[in-house]
């Protein structure tokens, strides 16, 4: 692809979304002020922003909880919306890990963090199980893909000019 060609390629999306589960296997879900149901943490990757560090930033605006991103589950691809506007997109599933029994306390009792009030109105713990009754079809199967990936070990580098994101938060 030349140069010209590249500079007329349509606008995407990108979406970082983060999977954290408890230590029994519940998945935390926000309840979005301006959508029914629940869905997974997480938010718009801005220009010039990394993928890694919009799942952290969303994660922790949305939940208060903080992570280094350094993998991913999956990426889902979307198709434009033309009732809504929004265009193709592209949402990478990061791996947040497990929340410790202390931060699924702190979550409970404190709520939605000030910050995110406008929104995200709330959280729920869920088990995959459960996800059907809870989100739209194709979160239910992200989510899913996301779980099982998490637990084969398929975790993938986020990486970014070719150096995963993992070294750049040990430097």
């Amino acid at each position: 692809m030349s140069d010209n060609d590249a500079k007329k390629e349509p606008r995407r999306r990108l979406g970082a979304l983060v999977l954290v589960r408890s230590t029994d296997g519940l998945i935390l879900l926000i309840k979005p002020t301006y959508r029914p149901g629940l869905q997974l943490p997480g938010g718009s990757v801005h220009p010039g922003e990394q993928i890694a560090d919009a799942a952290a930033r969303e994660l922790a605006e949305e939940t208060g909880l903080h992570r280094r991103i350094a993998h991913h589950l999956g990426v889902d691809q979307v198709p434009a919306n033309p009732s809504t506007g929004a265009v193709e997109g592209f949402n990478f599933i990061c791996d947040g890990g497990f929340a410790t029994d202390e931060e699924v306390g702190r979550l409970d009792r404190q709520g939605v963090p000030v910050g995110a009030a406008e929104e995200v109105r709330g959280y729920a713990w869920i088990s995959p199980d459960e996800l059907d009754a809870h989100t739209e079809p194709y979160m239910a199967a992200r989510i899913r893909a996301a779980v099982r990936a998490a637990d084969n070990g398929q975790r993938q580098p986020l990486l970014y000019i070719g150096f995963p994101a993992e070294e750049r938060h040990a430097a």
